[in-house]
């Protein structure tokens, strides 16, 4: 019963804003149209994503975590957060976001994308952390992470990228003994 209500509530706030975006949402439109015609030297306020291995060590083939900050920066939007993952990351349902464990449906792309269906933010002060828990750090070299906010009616506006860099191990790792 009370999880019906609960879902009869959300469901209820989401038709609300999405009737409020779609009265507000073509005067942010034509506003972005002018912005863009008027100068092309003033940026809007845009995405970040900020990655960073929080491990103890940054060299190849070692066991770190990396975390993925995403800030869309968006009033008003309502849509769907998207974090995708170089060659040599993948994610899992022991990975987190926001502090909660991601769920087998939010994985796609075998682990190189992860997205969260429907998110909101009504002030532009959303934050998504992506935490990719005790992966393998690949070969060394510099990888880059993308994060968008895909916005319903306006597509993909909301881009950003962040890169970390994986450090050369000074010796390789040890080979196990098959001796017999």
């Amino acid at each position: 019963m009370l999880k019906c209500m609960f879902r009869s509530k959300l469901s209820i706030l989401t038709f609300s804003l999405v009737i409020v975006a779609s009265i507000f949402l073509p005067s942010f439109q034509a506003n972005a149209q002018a912005l863009k015609t008027e100068s092309v030297n003033r940026p809007a306020a845009s995405a970040s994503l900020y990655s960073i291995i929080t491990g103890e060590s940054k060299q190849e083939w070692s066991f770190s975590d990396i975390e993925l900050t995403y800030r869309p920066n968006s009033i008003l939007a309502l849509g769907t957060v998207e974090f995708t993952l170089p060659s040599g990351f993948s994610a899992t349902t022991k990975d987190t976001v926001n502090g909660r464990a991601l769920r087998t449906g939010q994985i796609l792309n075998n682990g190189k994308t992860v997205r969260l269906p429907l998110t909101i933010d009504l002030l532009g002060i959303a934050e998504f952390k992506l935490v990719l828990a005790n992966k393998t750090l690949p070969a060394a070299g510099k990888y880059t992470f993308r994060a968008e906010n895909r916005v319903l009616g306006l597509g993909s506006t909301f881009y950003a990228e962040s890169s970390i860099e994986v450090q050369k191990r000074a010796t390789p790792p040890t080979q196990p003994c098959h001796c017999q």
